[in-house]
């Protein structure tokens, strides 16, 4: 396999990308026509299942943009199932320690690296032995994104240790979760949560891994000149909800 946007990650390009909630395969294709560079699928708020999640995948693959999973906790059995589909990338929520960190990475990574298993899945064509899909095994753990949610002031206080594992590629700060944790729900804004963002910057710096974070319409360019890499903006539900919703509030006005 070859991840087209780890590569430009690594050539210090940034990435532009937004999520998908719903159970639509067809919202999903549409998404992936609009020029992002990926999609991360929901498995952990959203109302996604692993099947769906799977023909999703596929999909957004066959368009070339590039298809990520959010599990919805970090362990064994979702971590390796969402691989199982092909994705490129998984995100894996509340990782606050280097331990939380280690088993992230660990579960991503085919031994000797990890202790992902080997079986007939999706990623490999249901093992059918296909030229294209024959590669896998030997490049999914090179390729396949790590990505570890910084979502919890703890994280932030750790965020040294866990970004001295090897294999975390992208450390993601969840500003709402920060928020809640550090008793200022809602005030992604707040000169805390911006110290916040600075100290993970920093550290990704350090350990060479890429900054990522939730953006929005208007704050694009403040995101890009802080040094994050990867950004990803809104849902198909919010898109859809505020697209539909500008139409109606001008019909209402007559």
């Amino acid at each position: 396999m070859k991840n087209v946007l780890k590569e430009s990650l690594k050539q210090g390009k940034p990435v532009f990308g937004t999520m998908i909630t719903t159970g639509c395969v067809d919202i999903a294709e549409v998404i992936s026509y609009t020029g992002v560079d990926f999609i991360m699928i929901d498995c952990e708020h959203g109302s996604i299942g692993i099947e769906t999640a799977g023909r999703m995948t596929s999909l957004i693959k066959n368009i070339n943009v590039t298809p990520f999973i959010r599990v919805a906790i970090n362990e064994m059995s979702p971590v390796q199932s969402s691989l199982n589909t092909g994705i490129h990338g998984i995100m894996i929520p509340n990782v606050n320690t280097k331990e939380d960190a280690m088993k992230a990475v660990g579960f991503c990574k085919y031994p000797p690296v990890g202790n992902r298993g080997v079986g007939p899945n999706r990623a490999v064509l249901y093992g059918t032995g296909a030229d294209e899909f024959s590669d896998y095994y030997s490049t999914a753990n090179d390729e396949i994104l790590v990505i570890a949610q910084i979502e919890h002031h703890v994280a932030v206080k750790n965020i040294d240790d866990i970004l001295s594992v090897q294999g975390i590629d992208i450390a993601f700060i969840g500003q709402r979760d920060l928020c809640m944790s550090m008793g200022i729900p809602g005030q992604i804004n707040h000169p805390d949560i911006e110290k916040s963002c600075l100290e993970v910057i920093e550290s990704c710096k350090k350990h060479n891994v890429i900054p990522g974070i939730v953006t929005k319409h208007g704050s694009i360019e403040k995101h890009l000149n802080m040094g994050f890499k990867f950004l990803q903006c809104g849902t198909d539900s919010l898109f859809l909800y505020n697209g539909l919703n500008e139409v109606v509030n001008e019909f209402k006005s007559y």
